[in-house]
């Protein structure tokens, strides 16, 4: 059985010139400006690098949360904190297994959880 292609909402091409345009339409129909999308993106990387244990991702991981608290509208930057929060605390009780991952994964889970929960 193939899984149904996600349903996507296509924009039109921004006018030349716009000073600020949404690249996608969020699942509520509200538009994400292109600045704040790539912000996000950053932070994703930013976050997730720092999840799997990579200890210079932690160091940026707090740069990185406070640009995109500027940048990027608060009732979205809430929704992404809370999928962060959630996958921190996932890893963190995936860590628990061994103690390997309680090291790496744990300690870097316990510094993401530390870091947004603020």
């Amino acid at each position: 059985m193939v899984a149904p292609a996600p349903h996507r909402r296509l924009i039109a091409a921004p006018p030349v010139g716009a000073a600020e345009v949404s690249c996608v339409v969020a699942a509520d129909g509200q538009r994400i400006p292109c600045e704040s999308l790539d912000r996000l993106e950053r932070l994703d990387d930013t976050v997730f690098a720092a999840l799997s244990g990579d200890a210079g991702a932690l160091e940026r991981l707090r740069d990185a949360w406070r640009e995109a608290a500027v940048g990027v509208e608060a009732p979205l930057l809430a929704e992404t904190r809370r999928h962060y929060l959630d996958r921190a605390r996932s890893r963190w009780v995936r860590s628990q297994t061994t103690a390997a991952e309680r090291l790496t994964v744990g300690f870097a889970a316990l510094e993401v959880l530390s870091l947004l929960g603020e």
